[in-house]
């Protein structure tokens, strides 16, 4: 075993903290628990889409009906170009459209249980009084604070990407059996990757979030409380700070990473002056989500490495 002055190198390091991090029964259930959801998310749309569009249609023009019959009623003006179409509610599953609201929704899901993930991984060893002993073996507490986090996000990463992977093709099946496959080319392809990436790595950017809030109030409950805290302080803060900063809460940030175009179009709006105008025409790229979400992200870490590896343990 290397002396404590050198301490353990990295390769056992990182190998004993992992095992450390999936010892617990309940982790390992919630690996097996986050693929099992998202595999009956994908199920679920076979269940939720038909290819019955003459039934739709039929619906829509009866709902037409009604809403003509009601302006007749009532008196009330009926705009020329409105239509059954207006009405019509799409029963078939669209892979080329729907698969990025879908892919969207689960990578918001997987990004809040990296926060979760996070905040018990950095928690768990300062409850069981474990950081005294590990920081006995590895005197370089910087080395313990920077393999747990690696751990962190690789696993965050690691899972997310896992549960992408099983979810596209579930999403491929509801297409081809209950709607259409059409439109899927290279452009296609290209956007719907890019999200898939953006969206592993927003979950590993989460979950060093919660895992830097842990190791910075050193218990996970008080951590999972702060959480909510910081982001809701946060918003706020930024809210007040002009058209920029005001999209700058974590709902905005995370949308615009997870958005499946360059650019999240803000309200369209033909005034041209003052502070209301210059508000609705801010639009919010995916680079400044990710930015926005390190900015997040990096105060609490730099402050959870500070207290980890200058003050007492005790």
């Amino acid at each position: 075993m290397p002396s404590d002055s050198r301490g353990q190198t990295w390769r056992r390091l990182l190998r004993a903290d992992l095992r450390r991090l999936f010892a617990p029964r309940a982790v390992r259930l919630a690996a097996l628990v986050t693929s099992a959801v998202t595999l009956l998310f994908g199920l679920s749309k076979l269940a939720l889409h038909s290819t019955d569009t003459a039934a739709a249609w039929r619906a829509a023009e009866a709902r037409f009906a009604q809403v003509r019959a009601d302006a007749v009623r009532y008196g009330l003006p009926m705009n020329e170009g409105v239509g059954p179409r207006l009405f019509y509610d799409e029963p078939r599953y669209l892979m080329s459209t729907m698969s990025f609201a879908d892919l969207r929704t689960a990578f918001t899901a997987l990004a809040a249980a990296a926060v979760l993930f996070g905040i018990v991984a950095g928690g768990a060893d300062w409850g069981s009084r474990v950081m005294l002993t590990l920081a006995t073996a590895e005197p370089r507490r910087s080395r313990l604070f920077a393999a747990r986090a690696l751990l962190v996000a690789g696993i965050s990463m690691g899972t997310a990407a896992t549960a992408g992977a099983v979810l596209v093709p579930v999403l491929l099946l509801a297409a081809w059996l209950r709607g259409s496959t059409a439109g899927l080319d290279g452009s296609y392809w290209a956007a719907f990757g890019s999200l898939y990436l953006r969206g592993v790595l927003l979950c590993g950017l989460l979950g060093l979030l919660g895992y830097g809030l842990a190791m910075l109030t050193r218990r996970s409950a008080t951590a999972l409380g702060i959480v909510f805290l910081y982001l809701a302080s946060a918003g706020q803060i930024f809210g007040g700070r002009g058209p920029r900063l005001s999209e700058y809460d974590m709902a905005g940030l995370t949308f615009a990473v997870l958005n499946e175009k360059p650019v999240i179009p803000m309200i369209a709006s033909d005034c041209i002056a003052g502070p209301g105008c210059e508000a609705a025409h801010v639009d919010l790229t995916i680079a400044d989500g990710l930015v926005g979400v390190v900015l997040y992200v990096l105060p609490v870490l730099v402050l959870a490495f500070w207290r980890s590896t200058r003050t007492d343990l005790g």
